[in-house]
């Protein structure tokens, strides 16, 4: 069975390499254990960059870097075989930059609180955010079920810079 896997990753691989690429988030979606989670935490240094840049800009860059790993996570399940494989992590990572993308200038903690609260929510998947899984197929459904899960995870970043900065 575990052969059956690697056949699959690697015709995966040589069906769409770029698509494989982006939606493993260069290979962390074949790490054991969380590669959700790992992926991320990875991705913070990138969420505290950008969130130095203009919110304009952050907002367009936000809306590229989503299509894009619509289109990815679509190419990836085709090419895996299977809805949305624990392999494609881009979703997460769309998902926690939306947690935070409205803030300036984060600090750690900001980080670490609009993570967890993410991944709370993403793994947890309280309603609607169940719904939204279950009902959209295909890249789309990928990815909007942890846009859903930064969504709620928004306000724990403002409450934290309202009752603590």
């Amino acid at each position: 069975m575990i052969a059956r896997f690697e056949e699959i990753d690697r015709a995966a691989w040589k069906k769409a390499p770029l698509s494989m690429c982006g939606a493993t988030f260069f290979g962390v979606g074949h790490l054991r254990g969380g590669p959700g989670t790992y992926a991320a935490i990875l991705f913070l240094p990138g969420v505290w960059g950008a969130s130095l840049l203009d919110l304009p800009v952050r907002l367009a860059v936000f809306a590229v870097a989503t299509i894009a790993s619509i289109y990815v996570s679509e190419q990836a399940d085709h090419a895996l075989e299977e809805h949305d494989s624990r392999k494609v992590v881009i979703d997460e990572v769309v998902g926690v930059w939306l947690a935070m993308l409205l803030y300036s200038n984060l600090t750690l903690t900001e980080l670490v609180v609009g993570c967890v609260a993410f991944r709370f929510f993403d793994i947890a998947k309280p309603w609607p955010i169940r719904q939204v899984d279950e009902r959209l197929g295909g890249g789309l459904g990928v990815v909007v079920d942890d846009l859903v899960a930064g969504l709620f995870a928004l306000p724990f970043v403002y409450l934290l810079r309202v009752f603590f900065a």
